[in-house]
């Protein structure tokens, strides 16, 4: 069975540990058009080229600080 990998969007790794966030962490997040999900987790999906079934699995990623 053949699986095509999908890489997750790019968390703003620039920003990582620069207290940019804010209390909450969402408003500066939104603000950037970015979801607060992505910057805790890395996900890939993965869909059989066979059936087109998918599964995702994320993990968390470590942050500084905490």
């Amino acid at each position: 069975m053949g699986v095509v990998s999908q890489q997750p969007s790019g968390r703003p790794d620039s920003n990582h540990g620069s207290g940019l966030l804010g209390a909450g962490g969402t408003p500066w997040l939104e603000a950037a058009g970015l979801d607060p999900v992505n910057t805790y987790f890395e996900c890939i999906t993965a869909c059989s080229v066979d059936d087109g079934e998918c599964v995702t699995r994320c993990v968390e990623v470590l942050r500084e600080g905490d």
